[in-house]
């Protein structure tokens, strides 16, 4: 899966050696997302940067490696028959024909019409650069045609574009304040939890101990999830999916498993099977499957991935996650009947209220995952605003809800701790282990070879 976002990051495309076209042919390559400055500052998007711009950088046509009709070198002085475009993908078919799109050694339009709005460039032997502004907001196509007669070229450089708030598509911005805000929200909900949870430490159940994990996971995940989004803003990235990318998709597909792993693992021992090894079988396979599930995702709209590979990449994770979900209440249901024989009414209500969740937190999760494969924000450049719903927000949304309500139903206190032992005072004499053993006073007195605290004498042993 990683492969298909080998060559892009944010919104530079790097043309690294790519495969040019063969004779007159035009292939498309990526979808740029772009808000023109109009739009942006209507809805209070950032134009400190300007306007929407296209760089097309370093640009030049070889003859490919180890391909045998490539031509010689020479043969490429003069060839003008390479265009690089932008080309708006809402009027693509209304500007393109499928059946001319060539005319003589260049890109022709419908109609033989002139089109501001797409924005192309001449590309030949020598490395050559060309900078121009995109007026339209909405999706545009990168097409990389071929109108001579020369086969076996390769093409170097890269298009970088930038929206008037920096690199980051249209589709994503509001990507980054969400993620901000769910930092604040996580970090703030740790802290309180951790200093809760400390002062009961060595007492926690398993369950409040992999809740404490969970939400320090959580505060990785936003807070990659935003210097992510921060750096591809300000500075484009580089070639490939970035370090920060990749931990933020594997600390999401991480607490996803320690909440099912807290449900699965954390009841009471001899309540259920041995589970373990097929347990943690099944929480790796889904971990895998739902990071594969997430780049998928990630690259789904700049790389026109059809609807049918991406339900086909989700079947998968649906699978073992309705296994999963069954695994859990069954796992529950069996520690629910172990804690009514044995009348622990303080630990059954806490199963109780989870087994709850879990059934609320599946559903929610299922909703969402659909949300996210139908995604109807895409396709109208109006709703981008929104876009960060159906793509993060809403499960991470649920998330916080889940994870929250797992907290107030666990939380550490002296109810559901139990009480430390203390010693009672009846007719004069103490039962149990007193507070200490032994205090200063005995301390000197032994000392002394005094009578010890009770009247009675020290004896020595021999």
């Amino acid at each position: 899966t990683l492969a298909c976002c080998t060559r892009v990051h944010a919104q530079i495309y790097e043309l690294s050696e790519v495969n040019m076209p063969g004779k007159f042919t035009l292939q498309t390559h990526y979808y740029f997302f772009i808000t023109s400055s109009s739009d942006a500052s209507a809805g209070g998007g950032e134009g400190r940067l300007g306007g929407a711009t296209v760089n097309f950088k370093d640009l030049r046509v070889t003859p490919k490696d180890n391909e045998p009709s490539a031509p010689l070198a020479s043969k490429l002085a003069g060839y003008s028959s390479v265009q690089v475009s932008l080309i708006p993908l809402n009027k693509f078919w209304n500007i393109i024909d499928s059946d001319q799109f060539c005319d003589g050694n260049k890109l022709h339009f419908k109609g033989g019409e002139k089109h501001d709005e797409v924005v192309t460039f001449n590309v030949g032997a020598d490395a050559a650069s060309h900078t121009a502004d995109l007026k339209l907001s909405g999706p545009y196509a990168l097409t990389i045609t071929n109108c001579g007669d020369l086969t076996g070229l390769a093409i170097t450089g890269s298009v970088e574009v930038k929206n008037p708030w920096g690199f980051l598509p249209a589709t994503e911005f509001n990507k980054k304040a969400f993620f901000a805000g769910v930092a604040v929200f996580y970090a703030i909900t740790a802290l309180v939890w951790t200093a809760v949870a400390l002062q009961w430490w060595k007492q926690l159940y398993a369950i409040q101990k992999v809740l404490t994990a969970t939400v320090w996971i959580c505060v990785v995940e936003s807070v990659t999830g935003w210097a992510e989004l921060e750096t591809w803003n300000s500075g484009g990235g580089g070639s490939g999916p970035s370090s920060l990318f990749l931990m933020t998709t594997l600390a999401f597909t991480w607490k996803a498993v320690a909440m099912f792993e807290m449900l699965m693992f954390s009841p009471q021992k001899g309540a259920v099977e041995d589970i373990s090894l097929k347990g943690h079988a099944a929480l790796l396979a889904f971990m895998v499957a739902v990071f594969n599930f997430k780049v998928v995702l990630a690259f789904r709209n700049c790389h026109n991935i059809q609807m049918e590979r991406v339900c086909l990449n989700a079947v998968p994770v649906v699978m073992i996650f309705a296994t999963l979900v069954a695994w859990t209440q069954s796992n529950l249901g069996a520690a629910i009947e172990m804690l009514e024989e044995q009348k622990d009414q303080t630990k059954l209500a806490i199963y109780q209220k989870l087994r709850i969740v879990a059934g609320v937190g599946a559903l929610g999760a299922g909703l969402c995952g659909a949300l996210q494969i139908l995604d109807p924000t895409v396709a109208d450049h109006k709703l981008w605003g929104y876009h960060f719903l159906p793509s993060e927000g809403a499960f991470q949304i649920l998330f916080a809800v889940l994870l929250s309500t797992c907290m107030v139903i666990c939380l550490p206190s002296q109810d559901s701790q139990g009480y430390d032992y203390a010693a009672t005072q009846v007719e004069g004499e103490a039962i149990g282990a007193p507070n200490s053993v032994w205090d200063d006073d005995d301390c000197e007195e032994a000392k002394d070879g005094a009578a010890n605290k009770s009247g009675g004498d020290l004896m020595p042993v021999e």
